[in-house]
């Protein structure tokens, strides 16, 4: 085994004494990130820390080192950054005043979470944890780090899709076992391309497991959503999340491992529930996978695909045609299966005749065809329809009621909508407190993810769906994009400043800010200035700088 000073951080391997990982490229000097537990730091006595991967609401997960059975590990730490903060020493957590019920509150369901999700342990398509602990104030568990890559990758490297057969072998394991968590009353309510994982043998295992309260808007954690991928429950203050908010998830995932493409962000599908698929794939889907898609992305919760098990049965064949094929058996049965007690002696017997037996198998096999028939015209549509897509609602293919569904939407009238308003370049927080005190609010204002510009300040509305000056029914999402401010920003001041001000200010200004300390006639705990770089330089929005503070004068001096 390598030494612990000599192994990389990112991926620990044996850096053989390197500087650049000779495994993945990862450079040694490349530092943490904000706010993770420094390189190194031992658990238990047992477990190192690496490279941060992957920061929510709920904590830091980490790549690590598990020193007693010498092996890479997959360690998660609670730590709630919104309720919390990192110590002077970088390892122990101080609660923030006020927010002490809620951070122990949350730290308790994340340890019951865990615990119940370490009791799965004979089900391989989930990431397993094998500890869990208490240290720095916080939480951890811990689990086998396996090599792998989101199916976001793979599906990106497999061309932008993967057929039917190649999807059903990678994720009909994951539903059993997501059938199993949910018989256990254990939920996932993050399912998407990015927490489903393909491993090194082909498999795919699903991870990145978060307590609900990281799962929904409007919660004391900020949330970790994929748009896409996220029901419409979880975007509602307060609804219910159940299984079939994870059935979404998996759905939408599945959907989009076959056509390289999620499905709209669920609060735009409520006034527009369609799914677009090119007309090229859908040619490659069976009918009753487009079916099943259908029913467990419908937008109400209430008409949804309930539950995994409900959604295997309608993967695992379609419905009406082997129902067809059932009655087809069952005609034959009640000649074959005839008690003999009930058969007229042989010399007495009337023969059917043989063209009966042809008329009766054809009918058969036309009701058979009839049905192929029929959903060959409603999924694959006619020629005439534009070649570079298929739409498929939802809405109209999947529900029970659908022909009442479609008909209340064709015979809303204007007057009971509302006009959408121009929102753009006016600051979120302002329309955030509007919306929070409900004056007059005939819209719900859902935040998509920021985007950098040039032009509009951040944190004021860079643009909106749907556009200003559209119709919408009264009660429906206004998506808003808020401004993040340029991409490239200016290096502040902080020469002379405390090391808590200059975070403060090299923070706000959109960087990453670290530390180094030396000798200088500098007051201590004063800042020096920049390494490597001098205030007002122009770097990238959330680039690393490294402030040197001063240690005051050295002992020789």
């Amino acid at each position: 085994m390598a030494k612990l000073n000599d192994l990389c951080m990112n991926c620990m391997s044996d850096l053989h004494g390197k500087d650049v990982c000779p495994v993945c490229g990862f450079q040694k000097a490349k530092p943490q990130k904000k706010e993770a537990l420094p390189y190194g730091t031992m658990l238990q006595n047992r477990y190192l820390i690496g490279r941060a991967k992957k920061l929510n609401g709920e904590g830091i997960t980490y790549i690590g080192m598990d020193t007693a059975l010498n092996i890479p590990a997959e360690i998660h730490e609670y730590f709630p950054m919104s309720l919390s903060e990192r110590a002077e020493d970088g390892k122990a957590v101080h609660v923030l005043g006020g927010s002490e019920a809620t951070f122990q509150e949350n730290k308790v369901s994340f340890l019951n979470y865990s615990r119940a999700l370490a009791h799965m342990r004979e089900l391989s398509a989930i990431v397993l944890i094998y500890d869990i602990f208490e240290e720095n104030n916080v939480a951890y568990t811990v689990s086998e780090w396996d090599d792998s890559i989101s199916l976001r990758y793979f599906v990106k490297r497999s061309g932008g899709n993967i057929g039917w057969n190649a999807a059903r072998q990678l994720f009909m394991p994951v539903l059993s076992a997501l059938s199993m968590l949910h018989a256990d009353g254990i939920s996932h309510f993050g399912i998407s391309p990015d927490t489903l994982k393909i491993m090194k043998n082909g498999k795919m295992k699903l991870g990145s497991f978060s307590i609900a309260a990281v799962r929904q808007m409007d919660t004391d954690l900020p949330p970790d959503l994929v748009p896409g991928c996220a029901a419409v429950e979880q975007y509602i203050m307060g609804d219910t999340l159940t299984e079939a908010t994870d059935v979404y998830g998996f759905a939408a995932s599945m959907f989009f491992a076959l056509t390289g493409i999620l499905p709209p962000e669920a609060p735009r599908r409520r006034n527009d529930a369609r799914l677009m698929i090119p007309n090229s794939i859908m040619r490659g889907l069976p009918p009753y996978v487009v079916s099943s898609l259908a029913n467990a992305l419908q937008v109400s919760p209430e008409k949804r695909t309930p539950t995994f098990e409900r959604l295997r049965t309608e993967l695992s064949a379609a419905p009406a045609i082997t129902a067809a094929i059932e009655a087809s058996q069952k005609f034959s049965s009640v000649h074959s299966a005839q008690p003999d007690s009930e058969k007229k002696p042989a010399g007495k017997k009337k023969e059917t005749p043989g063209f009966v037996w042809v008329l009766s198998s054809c009918l058969v096999m036309l009701a058979v065809f009839t049905v192929i028939g029929y959903f060959w015209l409603n999924w694959f549509g006619n020629d005439s329809q534009p070649s570079d897509a298929h739409v498929a609602s939802s809405s109209m293919v999947s529900s029970e009621d659908s022909s009442s569904t479609v008909s209340m939407v064709q015979s809303e009238s204007d007057a009971d909508k509302i006009t959408v308003p121009n929102l753009v370049g006016q600051k979120y927080d302002d329309l955030k407190a509007a919306a929070a005190s409900g004056t007059g609010q005939q819209y719900q204002l859902l935040l998509s993810k920021p985007q950098f510009s040039d032009t509009i300040p951040e944190g004021f509305v860079a643009s909106q769906d749907p556009k200003p000056g559209s119709k919408i029914a009264q009660g429906s999402a206004i998506v808003i994009v808020v401004s993040q401010g340029p991409a490239v920003r200016t290096l502040p001041a902080v020469e002379g400043l405390t090391l808590s001000q200059a975070s403060a200010a090299v923070t706000s200004a959109g960087f990453v800010p670290t530390k180094i300390e030396q000798y200088s006639s500098v007051p201590k705990g004063t800042v020096i200035g920049y390494k490597n770089v001098k205030a007002g330089s122009q770097m990238a929005y959330g680039s690393s700088v490294v402030l040197i503070v001063s240690l005051g004068p050295s002992a020789s001096s």
